[in-house]
């Protein structure tokens, strides 16, 4: 029975040999890896509270358990529902403080223009109807 690859019928460039595991890898620089700590603030707390979680998670599976195999998930679970929980909270943090500074400073309030005119002019007095 032949095999049904759909990828077999695309001209593949005979000067280019295929991708290896280490040519993926020296195509990264680990200065490429650190900048997401850069531009990303809230990355650092979410890793560190990541790793710090998941390797208490998996010693802790480990003498519970004694399976090097299921403590390592429990380690790698717990480091990704930490890690994650971890960043949103600082995004929420970041988000909270920005809106109180904004509301302290009273840059929330719309911007009052000097020579504002309004279509309608409006009176004082109240309409009797």
């Amino acid at each position: 029975m032949p095999a049904d690859d759909s990828r077999a019928d695309a001209p593949r460039d005979s000067k280019k040999p295929p991708s290896s595991l280490s040519d993926v890898v020296s195509a990264h620089r680990f200065q490429d890896m650190t900048s997401l700590l850069e531009w990303e603030p809230c990355a650092r707390d979410g890793l560190l509270y990541g790793v710090g979680a998941g390797t208490c998670a998996a010693f802790l599976g480990l003498f519970k358990r004694g399976s090097l195999i299921s403590a390592g998930n429990w380690g790698v679970l717990t480091f990704g529902i930490v890690g994650i929980a971890a960043k949103h909270l600082c995004d929420y943090q970041r988000a909270y403080r920005r809106a109180r500074i904004r509301t302290m400073l009273g840059m929330d309030r719309p911007a009052k223009v000097a020579n504002f005119t309004p279509d309608k002019p409006t009176s004082d007095k109240p309409k009797d109807d």
